[in-house]
């Protein structure tokens, strides 16, 4: 076997990987969540965000007709997301702000167009601004963190999965995906948030 060929059989099963320890991610969060029955230390626009991130990356990779290893874990991941923003919703009691009904419906609009027209152009704007919205999508966790100088319901274990999978996640992209420029940056971007806010985690103590 070549030195690519081991490259490229290497990052798949990474990327298989990645999909498998995705499961892990968002899970131990939306766990407690449901044991303590309150939501309090979560912001609710950060898993919008989250959520909004996640599927345009789905969306472009389906588009680009990338291998599923690749970005398996987005897949699995969004749906996290969304049982995690249901369960702040509920809890926050907030099923009726005028915000969380505006996303609902913006959001189901744009991803339903997305998915079925595929505009190519759409396409690619969307997961060059996925990387913008995970980045603001974190920024209100940080500042209810800082506000209350609490680790918050953001967990440890989350974050530290977040970022290993991030940076094995670039040398798949790499290896399977011809260095996707977009990908690249959205990865690269998500690497370091979560290991910031795994930082901040630890500086207030688990």
């Amino acid at each position: 076997m070549s030195e690519d060929s081991m490259a490229t059989w290497l990052a798949q099963v990474l990327g298989y990987l990645i999909g498998l320890g995705s499961f892990m991610l968002y899970t131990p969060m939306a766990i407690r969540l449901f044991r303590q029955k309150s939501a309090d230390g979560t912001a609710v626009v950060t898993w919008m965000m989250k959520l909004s991130a996640y599927t345009c990356t789905d969306l472009y990779s389906l588009w680009k007709k990338y291998p599923i290893s690749t970005y398996i874990e987005t897949v699995i991941i969004t749906v996290e997301a969304i049982i995690i923003l249901i369960l702040v919703v509920i809890y926050q009691r907030r099923w009726r702000d005028p915000s969380v009904v505006g996303f609902t419906l913006v959001f189901v609009t744009i991803a339903s167009y997305l998915f079925l027209m595929t505009p190519p152009k759409l396409l690619e704007l969307g997961q060059l601004c996925s990387a913008f919205m995970i980045s603001g999508a974190l920024v209100p966790q940080f500042h209810l963190n800082y506000k209350n100088q609490t680790k918050g319901d953001y967990s440890p274990i989350t974050a530290s999965l977040a970022s290993i999978g991030c940076a094995i996640r670039l040398f798949t992209v790499q290896q399977l995906a011809d260095s996707d420029p977009f990908l690249f940056f959205s990865n690269g971007t998500a690497l370091a948030l979560n290991f910031s806010l795994l930082l901040q985690i630890l500086y207030y103590g688990v």
